[in-house]
């Protein structure tokens, strides 16, 4: 592999092959919700305007079709719906992907909030256009939607741009990521469009061993007080008709994580 890689410090070593897609995937999409979430878990996909939150879901999208199809339902680059301001769900089997604005592009951190403490209470209906949308109106005018709760987040970061993201900012989502914790909802760490690594594709089943990926979640956990450990990667291209093995297996990887520690969650409420 050469002097660029190595397994220290690395936490992730998903097994490469069409063996473990297919366990991964079978295992994802067979997944039985316990009683009591609507049928599906809800995962809502959070980040800052361009970290790729749209792409990633038509990768998982990508990844849970049985033969790997690329999907691109979701509005993304140049297209004229890709700035998502409303709260937009996608299914997939028996799980809900939840995409949303740019956390950004609201006025205050405390609007900020109030606003995701609703999204994870299933408090803001479907569709909801989150730049008009008052969180400090009678708060009986937005009950709880039972199979819109949120049941696990994934913080999404451009491996671009992460690591030039100002102080303020990151101190405004350590905030942001504290209220999900206080929710006791299931959080990760997802960094998109890798490919801007520049790592020649034929490394790419190493890419958690990746010194400069390393050094970039090591830097990103400082900055976040999040864990290294639950910091993944996932892409954002494809080429042709179907998404790459290696590419379907990093998606797989990370839902087949969140599905796991979703359930137990679930199991011992």
């Amino acid at each position: 592999m050469g002097s660029d890689f190595s397994k220290d410090g690395c936490f992730h070593f998903p097994t490469m092959d069409e063996r473990n897609l297919d366990t991964l995937r079978d295992y994802v999409r067979n997944y039985n919700p316990p009683e009591g979430c609507g049928g599906c878990i809800n995962i809502l996909l959070f980040g800052m305007v361009g970290a790729g939150k749209s792409s990633t879901i038509n990768t998982f999208l990508s990844a849970l079709d049985p033969r790997g199809a690329t999907i691109t339902c979701v509005p993304t680059g140049n297209n004229p719906g890709s700035l998502t301001p409303e709260l937009r769900s996608y299914r997939a089997e028996k799980i809900k992907f939840w995409d949303t604005a740019g956390w950004n592009v609201m006025e205050t951190t405390d609007l900020k909030k109030r606003v995701l403490q609703m999204i994870l209470e299933g408090r803001v209906p479907k569709e909801t256009d989150l730049h008009s949308f008052n969180p400090d109106s009678d708060i009986s005018s937005y009950p709880v939607i039972p199979e819109n709760v949120i049941h696990g987040v994934m913080l999404l970061f451009n491996i671009n741009t992460m690591d030039s993201i100002s102080d303020d900012k990151m101190n405004e989502f350590q905030e942001l990521q504290t209220t999900v914790a206080q929710k006791n909802v299931y959080r990760v760490v997802i960094a998109t469009k890798f490919e801007n690594l520049e790592i020649e594709e034929k490394h790419n089943k190493w890419i958690y061993q990746y010194e400069p990926l390393q050094k970039k979640f090591e830097n990103l956990a400082v900055r976040t007080g999040m864990e290294r450990r639950s910091m993944f990667v996932v892409s954002n291209q494809w080429k042709g008709e179907r998404i790459e093995m290696i590419k379907c297996i990093l998606a797989l990887y990370v839902l087949d994580n969140m599905v796991r520690h979703i359930d137990r969650f679930l199991k011992a409420v």
